[in-house]
């Protein structure tokens, strides 16, 4: 939600130095596990963003230039398929006709599954009970951007650079020392009750806030503090204090309130700190500055995965009820690039917008599945 973004556990970072894209992997079946209705928003907000951009606009992919043209008549070519209402086959059919499959990975001259295996995770967007004063128990704040935090726009992208201290530019303080010291007094923004949801708004990059009057109003990602994202899952791991198994981010919060002596130990292993400002509550927003739809809205690394690229993920997810995992299914269905944040690095993470609330947050808690995401692009000299 051009956030910090990582998906609810991030909880191994995967990546390889060597880019590699190959159309060599045996195809998955393209039969989707949702209406295929619902896919026509999200490739309709993909539309939006890559209508906007300059006509010479290119995406390196691998050892391939990718034109912006061939990201717009790809999902044109996949609006056209699934508006004539194709029974499955005929529009997986239809799919390897039509268009070229990739898997993007980082092993290169390597196809076999195991290469292009990667971590498939969930986001969604929270809502939390805030207030605006500090008063028991809203005593944890989110805050809003420093004045101090220098920034350099290049080639379109804005990059923290840190602060000055002494004439020179040095990192900008990690959330161990901004919590130690208080740091950022006077910039509060919202106080929360618990300080594992401000954690987690760090991670989703926005969310809803319910203040104590029955208000809403919505918080989005502005910029974070320029230091590395880290897994407080992988530390839980890494320690002993957790098997990966049972790595959840119910379990983690399980784990802190049953321990409330290691909270700040754990949390402040991920140095990444994240700056909020307000806007109007509703449907969570991506870094393409569209609106995200469940479950068709997909975060990745978009020096991998051009953003509005289309993709096709199989994988597994979560069966729930009464806010437990009961069973999995299958999950294949196409997505679309709508979504980046700090924890996605490399070609084998892949984040699934799950939605806004508490259910959504159940469903995308669990996720942290193995799985193959393939990316597709219409024929070159195919109409679109």
């Amino acid at each position: 939600m051009a956030r910090a973004l990582v998906g609810v556990i991030a909880i191994l970072l995967i990546g390889w130095a060597t880019r590699n894209a190959s159309a060599a992997a045996p195809p998955p079946l393209f039969i989707d596990d949702l209406e295929l209705h619902g896919l026509e928003p999200a490739l309709d907000k993909s539309l939006a963003h890559l209508r906007i951009l300059p006509a010479a606009t290119r995406f390196r992919v691998a050892d391939t230039t990718i034109p912006v043209g061939r990201l717009i008549d790809s999902i044109h070519r996949l609006r056209t398929l699934i508006q004539a209402n194709p029974d499955p086959e005929k529009l997986h059919r239809q799919i390897l006709e039509h268009f070229t499959v990739w898997t993007v990975h980082g092993r290169p001259d390597d196809e076999s599954l195991s290469a292009r295996r990667m971590l498939i995770t969930g986001y969604y967007q929270p809502v939390f009970a805030g207030s605006l004063s500090r008063h028991p128990p809203y005593l944890y704040p989110l805050y809003r951007e420093p004045d101090d935090l220098l920034v350099r726009e290049q080639a379109g992208q804005r990059n923290v650079l840190g602060r000055k201290e002494n004439g020179r530019i040095v990192p900008y303080w990690s959330r161990r020392e901004i919590e130690q010291a208080n740091l950022l007094r006077g910039m509060e923004m919202v106080w929360l009750k618990d300080p594992f949801d401000a954690f987690m708004l760090h991670v989703q990059g926005s969310g809803i806030i319910r203040l104590v009057d029955g208000s809403l109003r919505g918080v989005h990602y502005a910029r974070s503090n320029g230091r590395e994202y880290r897994s407080i899952g992988k530390y839980l791991v890494d320690t002993g204090r957790m098997r990966l198994a049972d790595v959840t981010m119910d379990s983690i919060r399980s784990y802190i309130d049953q321990h409330p002596d290691e909270r700040d130990l754990i949390l402040r292993q991920n140095d990444s700190f994240i700056f909020f400002h307000w806007r109007e509550p509703g449907p969570a927003l991506g870094s393409l500055n569209q609106v995200l739809t469940a479950g068709r809205s997909v975060a990745a690394d978009q020096q991998w995965y051009p953003p509005g690229s289309l993709l096709f993920l199989d994988s597994r997810r979560p069966i729930m009820k009464e806010g437990g995992a009961v069973g999995w299914q299958r999950m294949r269905r196409f997505v679309t690039v709508q979504d980046t944040g700090s924890a996605l690095k490399g070609p084998r993470r892949i984040d699934v917008f799950w939605g806004t609330g508490e259910q959504a947050g159940w469903e995308a808690g669990q996720m942290k599945e193995e799985g193959v995401a393939y990316l597709l692009l219409l024929k070159e000299g195919g109409a679109p």
